[in-house]
């Protein structure tokens, strides 16, 4: 079945969700491959695969709370099953790191590369083979926290 904007951009927006309200890491895996998923977040040394990514999520949901991500755009190169997207993401968050007396604020564009494809793993259709959380610096609001 060929992919679609609407199909993507709501595929999109459920992964963001997911991350905002720290939802299971099993809602989370289920929009995520199984087998071959690739993923960079700015603070790893390298790539993340499921194992890796589970990992992640459990040390980042103690570090950032009360997030919003609000989806600037999503260009999506459409091949069939899969597409490669360009997405940007505004994000907001506070983050605690021990023993800081208090949290900081940090407030973002970031620019991001995914890779998804065609699944039934979820109620999508989607999943997530390749994604880069740092396909650009990120671009700060000014005063904010950086990371």
């Amino acid at each position: 079945m060929a992919l679609n904007q609407e199909q993507i951009e709501k595929f999109v927006g459920a992964w963001y969700y997911a991350l905002d309200v720290h939802a299971p890491v099993e809602e989370l895996t289920r929009l995520v491959s199984d087998t071959d998923v690739h993923i960079e977040f700015p603070d790893s040394a390298g790539k993340y695969d499921l194992d890796g990514f589970v990992k992640w999520y459990d040390r980042v949901i103690n570090i950032f709370f009360d997030e919003n991500h609000n989806v600037v755009s999503v260009k999506a190169d459409i091949h069939g099953d899969t597409a490669d997207l360009d997405v940007v993401v505004a994000w907001q968050a506070n983050f605690w790191i021990p023993p800081a007396a208090k949290s900081k604020r940090t407030s973002m564009d970031a620019t991001q590369k995914w890779k998804i494809r065609a699944s039934n793993k979820n109620a999508y259709g989607l999943e997530i083979v390749y994604y880069l959380a740092t396909a650009a610096p990120f671009t700060y609001a000014p005063g904010f926290a950086r990371l």
